[in-house]
């Protein structure tokens, strides 16, 4: 399921964000002007992505915010996307790391920001392709909107989420406070790398990030 390499991740630790936005835009941009999803190791970098079966729940409509619990597992259904979750934190230079680049079809999850479901932004961030072959992530493109994503959880819930939009964008304009800000309700970001390789030939030159709200439990 992945079309391209992974680099360095660099994904602003959302527990800066409040600093760097009082800082004023100007720091902002500094920051994001490094941004681009990448190889960088996380906490379960030797972690290997679980296959998961289809969530034929039942489930109900319902946007209000859910109590706290960690997740287990994510599948995006329109592009066939699945995977176990492992917690990522953050490098030494204050970017999200992501799972192995040997392990392309791992997905991880922002451990320091809210869990899927809770009020706030919750973030997923995964590959396009590493070892030769296709990430977790490799058709995020081509999320569109009224998608859905559900996100098994620990305590055996459902968080259903819907698509509102994908957006392709330079990683030197990362747009942090889209990404990162407070929300009125439980959303999730999907992140991970798109366009051309860089004149490295080992980032690409863009990120795509796909926004979606919470609509349903189960």
């Amino acid at each position: 399921m992945n079309r391209h390499r992974r680099e360095e991740t660099a994904i602003l630790d959302p527990s800066v964000l409040a600093r760097v936005l009082a800082v004023g835009a100007f720091v902002l941009s500094a920051v994001c002007a490094a941004m681009g999803v990448a190889t960088a190791t996380s906490d379960g970098a030797g972690a290997t992505a679980d296959p998961c079966p289809p969530v034929t729940a039942p489930w109900r409509a319902d946007p209000a915010p859910m109590t706290a619990s960690d997740p287990v597992a994510i599948t995006v259904d329109r592009i066939d996307a699945c995977s176990s979750l492992v917690p990522v934190g953050v490098d030494d230079r204050r970017r999200i790391e992501v799972p192995s680049v040997h392990t392309p079809e791992q997905a991880g999850w922002y451990r320091h920001g809210p869990t899927p479901g809770e009020r706030g932004p919750a973030v997923v961030v995964g590959h396009v392709d590493g070892d030769g072959r296709r990430g977790v992530f490799a058709d995020l493109a081509d999320a569109t909107a009224g998608d859905r994503i559900t996100i098994t959880r620990r305590d055996g819930s459902h968080a259903v989420f819907t698509v509102t939009g994908t957006v392709q964008v330079s990683r030197n304009w990362f747009p942090t406070r889209d990404v990162y800000g407070d929300t009125a309700g439980a959303e999730l970001r999907l992140i991970t790398a798109g366009g051309a390789l860089d004149p490295t030939g080992r980032s690409r030159e863009d990120n795509v990030i796909v926004y979606a709200t919470l609509t349903g439990r189960g």
